[in-house]
């Protein structure tokens, strides 16, 4: 949604992508309710493959904003 109304580009997400993973981290030990390691991968997989998914998304976004630019 940040895309499409242009606050974020894929770039912003491509860039800051390291930080995204500590906070993705910290959420899921933050949800998990247990300490053991398997848990914390079981949420933060998940997260992760969420946001990726999200950066293809942004990525599309972006190429067809700019292919309707070239037709305006």
């Amino acid at each position: 949604m940040l895309t499409t109304i242009g606050l974020l580009t894929h770039k912003f997400f491509t860039e800051y992508r390291r930080h995204a993973i500590v906070v993705i981290l910290i959420l899921a030990a933050i949800i998990t309710p247990t300490t053991d390691p398997f848990s914390l991968g079981i949420v933060t997989i998940p997260l992760y493959i969420l946001y990726e998914a999200g950066i293809i998304i942004a990525t599309r976004i972006g190429k067809e904003k700019e292919s309707n630019k070239e037709w305006s």
